[in-house]
This record gives structure tokens, sequence and C-alpha cells, in this order.
């Protein structure tokens, strides 16, 4: 009896803590935290410099969890972040900006330190449960690199310049970036032209405010356009300090009326072909303006420096609003090598940017032809010997039912 009781006891204690665990696990949970990169290199550090990168932080729990920064080690004084608290969740990810400023006496040299992440938190659950949510801790290493060589490094991209109705400013954008570990504030110098690229119309230069070392930014210039009469321009940007240069085009507008734009997208050949081939050529454009537009293709094919045929379309193409259309032309080369095939979209008054592909001729002894020339004699074999056999079959059949 006192056995039955003590093993009825021990049964209860046993679902005792199974539920207590099955509560536990209900009421508490535990998320993974991620950081991306797991450390960071900063090379060419200047005295009294700065440098910075970004960090990416991320959690597999939905409920909005607050991360705290402390840093350590040597260059812990140089460290330097967007904010001592911050909170993370679920789709939610953190970017947070690292940045080193060493002091001006520091010797060259590797320098080492860390930023540690950690977090501890209350929260609430959608049901309405508390939630105990721990978090580990995360250690970002960080070297930074003292030297005392001044680097002049940038990057300019994403060009973009803007129509402009007559006596408004055309807008230009640029992305720049300065890589290098010294503040910059590149020459942008601007050469407009007009429609047919061969008068300068006007020169420009713009200095943008300066730039810290490894940051980027947008940059925004207004271009007066009192000078320039209503029509299509041609801009050539350049950068020299950032070895960047971009060539667009932009318009001056009547007041109120309606843009015309197209693009011509990109001309399509065979890369390879044989002498006395019919070369198909097709030219790709696309209205992307506000009204519908005549279009006419012209362009020139060149082996050798010198044109060998000129491509115009006989008729203009009618492109409707947002309509693509091809301009369809066929070459016949005669002689083996390298071809260039080139040409613009003229419409509304305006053109497009310039398209060009190469179009490789083999010559006539090339193993191609060879092998062309072979596979023709063996499908003709073929074809002579399966009406041979059809000849022979119907033969036999005819000896055979005349007997009969």
């Amino acid at each position: 009896m006192g056995e039955k009781m003590g093993e009825s006891k021990r049964g209860r204690t046993v679902l005792t803590i199974v539920a207590a665990l099955i509560i536990l696990m209900q009421l508490s949970s535990a998320a993974n935290i991620g950081v991306s990169p797991a450390g960071i290199n900063f090379q060419n550090v200047l005295r009294s410099g700065y440098a910075q990168r970004p960090i990416t932080l991320t959690i597999d729990s939905e409920i909005s969890t607050e991360v705290e920064f402390e840093t350590y080690g040597n260059i812990s004084d140089w460290i330097n972040f967007t904010s001592k608290t911050l909170s993370v969740s679920k789709g939610n990810p953190l970017q947070i900006i690292i940045s080193v400023s060493p002091p001006s006496d520091v010797p060259n040299g590797n320098y080492t330190g860390f930023l540690r992440i950690k977090s501890s938190r209350l929260g609430d659950s959608k049901e309405g449960h508390a939630t105990g949510l721990v978090l580990p801790t995360l250690d970002v290493y960080i070297v930074t690199e003292i030297t005392d060589q001044e680097i002049q490094q940038c990057e300019a991209s994403n060009f973009k310049i803007s129509n402009a109705e007559q006596g408004e400013d055309v807008i230009l954008t640029l992305d720049m970036e300065n890589r290098g570990n010294i503040k910059i504030s590149p020459k942008i110098s601007l050469d407009i032209w007009d429609q047919s690229s061969t008068n300068l119309i006007a020169q420009k230069e713009f200095f943008p405010s300066q730039i810290t070392p490894t940051k980027q930014g947008q940059f925004l210039f207004k271009i007066p356009s009192t000078d320039l009469d209503i029509g299509q321009y041609w801009v050539e940007i350049s950068v020299p300090d950032c070895y960047s240069s971009q060539i667009l085009t932009f318009d001056i507008l009547e007041e109120g009326s309606l843009y015309a734009a197209g693009t011509l997208q990109k001309i399509i050949v065979e890369p390879w072909a044989d002498i006395d081939d019919i070369v198909p050529i097709t030219a790709i454009f696309q209205n992307t303006g506000e009204k519908p537009l005549e279009a006419r293709f012209i362009g020139k094919i060149m082996h050798e420096n010198k044109i060998i045929q000129l491509l115009e379309s006989d008729e203009p193409l009618f492109i409707p609003l947002s309509a693509q259309d091809n301009f369809q032309f066929y070459f016949t080369p005669q002689k083996a090598g390298k071809y260039i095939i080139s040409g613009r979209v003229f419409y509304d008054n305006k053109q497009s940017y310039e398209q060009s592909v190469i179009l490789n001729v083999n010559p006539k002894n090339s193993i191609t032809q060879i092998l062309k020339t072979a596979s023709y004699i063996f499908l003709i074999l073929i074809i002579s010997i399966l009406v041979y056999k059809i000849r022979k079959e119907r033969r036999s059949y005819l000896n055979l039912k005349s007997r009969r």
C-alpha cells in the first residue's frame, strides 16, 4: 500500500515538473541575433582622421528588443556609433554606422578593439503573456590601421539630368563616394553641346561640399537655362579626380508642352557569320515620352575604318505612347573580318543615344565553313540513300505484285 502511494506521489511530481517546463517554454523564448559583417577593418586612416562602415543587426523575434552597445580594447575611445541603445525586431533589421576618430598623437601601426552588442529585456507577446527574451552577447572585432600617407580616391556615379521649361533651371544630380583618407571636393566640369554635338554652347564648373573619408552622398546642382534655346542638348560631365565621365542629353521645352523621349535599347545581330550569309540586323526602339512618335533609324556598317553600307529606314515608324517597335535591316558581308554596326534613332527633332554591335565574319576556308559544307554534303548523302532505299523497296513490291 505504501509503495503504491509512493509511486503515485513520484508520478505526480514528474507530471508537475513536465507541466512547469511546458508553461515555462510557453512563457519564455530565446531569440537568435546576428550581425554582419562580424568584423571591421579600417585601413589607411590618418591621425585626427575619420573612417566609417555600416553593420547590420538582425533578430528572429517579432518582439521589439532593446540592444545596447559598449566598446572595449585599446581603441575604445576612438570608436563611435549611432546610439548607445536602439531597438530591433524581425523584419526590421537595424543598420548602425560605426566610425573611428584617431587622436593626433598616435603612432603608425595597427590597433584593435571591439564593439559589444548585448540585450536582455521583458516584452509583451501577442497573446498578452509576459515573455522573457534573452539575447546572447556579440562582439564586433575592429582593426584600425594608422598611416601618415594621404590618399585621394573617389567614385562618381549615377549621373542624371532633367529636362526643363525655358527659363527654369536644369537639375543635375550624381552620387559621390570618398574612398581615400582625406577630405575632398572634386571639380565637376560640364560641356554643353548642340543637338548635332558639333557646336559647344556653354561650359560650367561645380564644386560639391567637402566629403569626409569613407562617406558618400548625392549632390544636386542647378544649371540656368536662360541662355539656351528650345531644343535638345548634349552634356559631357566629367569628374577628373574620380576618373569618371558620362554623356547625357536634356531638353529645353516650351511652357506646357508634352515631352518627347525615346530609347534605342539595343541593336541585335548574330555575333558570327560567313561570307555571303544574309545577316538580319534588328534595332529596338522604345517610346518613353509623353506623346506618340514618328521615328527613323539611321546608321552605318564599318569595316577596316571604312563605311561599307548605310542603314536608313525607308519610312518612319509610328510608335504609340509607351510602345516598342523594331527597325529591320539585312546585310550580306563580302569579306572576312570584324564589322561594327552602329546607329541612332531620330524622332521629333531629337536623336537617341548611339548604340553599336560587332559582327565577326569567318574567312571562306574557316573551320566553321568547312563543317557547314560537310554537313550539307552529309545531309545530301542521307537523302540520296533514303531515296535509293525507297525506290528499291518500291521495285521489290511491284515485282512481287506482278508475280501474283
